[in-house]
């Protein structure tokens, strides 16, 4: 926190401690709408995923660990601005109530790097689900997952070893304060995160450009995961107020309002955007109907008969194995799949096999 020079302070208004202006309750209106989205989009996902498919992995526990924090960023955020001192501006603020913010300001940070950190990972580790071993977009995202993790690590502790002791960052009128300036590493952090999600929610895009599949589904795909452009938009402007509120302005907890604005809307979004590709089979349900029920000819050319399979809701999953897998695969190309009525088992048979080989 910066101390305002002698020529800003004289610039200052009389402090008003009794009845000073506040920001009002639009922050408590945008993050008490957002957070009940998260939560059920976070709900739906289980449901899907345990309930229907009975396949949850370790991208849906992620998000569920996401959705913890990010619920800590949202009631401490509601918090700081309502009692903390964090929606009033820096000169109607006691001494005291300061430092608290001060604290409530670390906490806040800490819980923001975890739920962005966790959702990352979340969506990450979805994409495993997709990428065949030994392929390029596996590697990639090994790669960005290390990445994302490492930043995970650095972040936090640059922030909780900024200060020595850690009560210097709080304690504003300690004797000897030994600090590190607070405003480069949140620079980095804030641009090192919006660099990250643009790569984690570009990604997959060209892997679903090629799949085998129709124009108009191949383009509903690339919606769903385009959703994560959201979060883009989000974490750039946090960084934009993290930059005007370090360096721009000695009014820190007016300014500072947006900041928290930005900071719980960029993690809630972030576990809604990143469980929509989960929640494919309730976005279309018609498709998850067709491919619950198939119908294939048995006999004559007049004869039919419908058959019960298993729901195949991971079609994604399994065009992308088939796209970029090695030659040297085991899949069966569909020369070499058997006609109906040449083995035991139809053509039709066999997709369902591989259909449910590859559902994860």
């Amino acid at each position: 926190m910066r101390f305002p020079p002698p020529e800003v302070l004289m610039t200052f208004p009389k402090p008003n401690y009794v009845d000073p202006v506040t920001r009002g309750p639009a922050l408590i209106i945008v993050e008490l709408t957002l957070l009940p989205i998260a939560l059920i989009c976070v709900a739906l996902r289980l449901w899907i995923r345990i309930g229907w498919l009975h396949k949850s992995w370790w991208d849906d526990w992620l998000m569920v660990v996401a959705m913890i924090f990010s619920c800590g960023t949202t009631v401490l955020v509601i918090m700081a601005t309502t009692m903390y001192g964090w929606n009033i501006h820096v000169w109607d603020l006691t001494i005291p109530l300061m430092e608290t913010g001060r604290k409530a300001s670390m906490a806040g940070q800490s819980l923001f790097v975890l739920a962005s950190s966790f959702v990352k990972m979340s969506i990450l580790a979805s994409y495993f689900r997709i990428a065949p071993h030994k392929s390029l977009f596996r590697k990639l995202v090994w790669a960005t997952f290390g990445l994302v993790f490492a930043a995970f690590v650095a972040f936090l502790v640059a922030l909780w070893l900024q200060c020595i002791p850690i009560s210097s960052y709080w304690t504003l009128l300690a004797d000897h304060r030994d600090c590190i300036p607070e405003g480069p590493p949140l620079v980095v952090q804030t641009v090192v995160n919006v660099v990250t999600d643009f790569i984690i929610y570009t990604l997959p895009i060209p892997t679903l450009i090629r799949l085998s599949l129709p124009m108009s589904q191949r383009i509903s795909l690339i919606i769903l995961f385009g959703f994560g452009g959201v979060i883009v938009v989000a974490g750039s402007f946090r960084a934009y107020w993290v930059h005007h509120v370090l360096f721009e302005t000695y009014d820190v907890t007016w300014e500072g309002f947006q900041l928290w604005v930005w900071t719980a809307v960029e993690t809630n979004v972030g576990v809604i955007c990143g469980c929509i590709p989960a929640l494919k089979p309730l976005l279309f349900p018609a498709k998850a109907r067709q491919q619950g029920t198939r119908a294939y000819a048995n006999g004559s050319g007049h004869s039919r008969r419908r058959e019960k399979v298993t729901p195949v809701l991971d079609q994604v999953e399994m065009d992308t194995r088939q796209l970029t897998a090695n030659r040297n695969s085991s899949i069966v190309s569909p020369s070499e799949r058997p006609m109906s009525g040449q083995t035991d088992k139809s053509r039709f048979d066999v997709d369902v096999e591989q259909q449910k080989t590859y559902m994860v």
